[in-house]
C-alpha cells in the first residue's frame, strides 16, 4: 500500500513539473509577444491557457483524492499540502502570462517608451525565479528555495524603479500615457510572477523542514 501511495505521489509530481513547463513557456512567449508586438502570438497564449487551467484542475483532483483515500501523514502530508499550493500558484502565474498577452494587444506600436527594454529584463528575472523555484521543488532543495526567496527583493526594487521611470517619461510626453499604463500593467504581472515563485519556494521549505516562513522570511 505504501509503495503504491508513493508511486501515485511521484506521478503527481511529474504532472506538476509538466504544468510548470507549460507555464514557464507561456511567460517566455508573452514577453516575446511584447518585444515583437506580435498580436497573433499574444492570442495564442490566451488560447493555450485553457490547457493550463485543465491541467491545474486535474492535478488538484488527484491531490484531493490522495488526501481522502490515503490520509497521508508527516512528510507525505506536507508534500501533499505543499503540492496543492504550488499547483494553485502555477495556475495563477499562467493567468499573469495571459494578462501580459491581453495587454500586448492593446499597445500602440507607434508610441514606444524609453523604458520598453526594462520589461524583458524584469521578465528574465521573474522567469529565473520560477525556474529555480521549480528546481527546488524537483530536488526538494530547501536551501535553493531560500535563495529564490532572497531574489524577490531585487525584483521588487527593479519594479519600483521601472514604475518611477515610466511615470517620468509619461509626464514629458502625454501621448505615451496609455502605453505607459500598459507597460506598468505588464511589469506588475511580472512582479506578481516573482511573488508566486517565492510562494513555491517557501512551500518547498515547508515540505522539507516543516517550517512555515511565509510573510516573515529572513535572510
Amino acid at each position: 500500500m505504501k509503495e503504491k501511495f508513493h508511486e501515485y505521489l511521484e506521478n503527481i509530481k511529474k504532472d506538476l513539473i509538466f504544468l510548470s513547463n507549460q507555464v514557464e513557456h507561456n511567460i517566455h512567449q508573452s514577453i516575446k509577444a511584447f518585444v515583437t508586438n506580435d498580436e497573433k502570438l499574444a492570442k495564442k497564449i490566451i488560447d493555450d491557457d485553457k490547457k493550463i487551467d485543465r491541467t491545474e484542475v486535474e492535478i488538484e483532483d488527484k491531490f484531493l483524492g490522495l488526501l481522502a483515500m490515503q490520509q497521508p501523514v508527516a512528510v507525505d502530508l506536507r508534500f501533499t499540502v505543499g503540492g496543492l499550493k504550488m499547483n494553485n500558484d502555477l495556475e495563477r502565474i499562467g493567468d499573469h502570462a495571459v494578462t501580459i498577452a491581453r495587454t500586448v494587444i492593446n499597445i500602440d506600436a507607434g508610441k514606444i517608451l524609453e523604458t520598453k527594454d526594462d520589461i524583458p529584463a524584469l521578465g528574465e528575472m521573474a522567469c529565473k525565479m520560477l525556474h529555480l523555484a521549480v528546481n527546488a521543488f524537483i530536488h526538494q532543495d530547501a536551501e535553493l528555495g531560500r535563495q529564490v526567496c532572497k531574489m524577490d527583493n531585487e525584483v521588487d526594487d527593479f519594479y519600483d524603479g521601472f514604475v518611477k521611470r515610466t511615470i517620468e517619461v509619461c509626464k514629458k510626453d502625454r501621448d505615451k500615457l496609455d502605453n505607459g499604463f500598459h507597460y506598468v500593467r505588464i511589469a506588475r504581472s511580472l512582479e506578481r510572477i516573482a511573488d508566486h515563485s517565492t510562494n513555491i519556494s517557501e512551500d518547498v521549505i515547508f515540505m522539507k523542514e516543516a517550517k512555515i516562513i511565509r510573510h516573515h522570511f529572513q535572510e
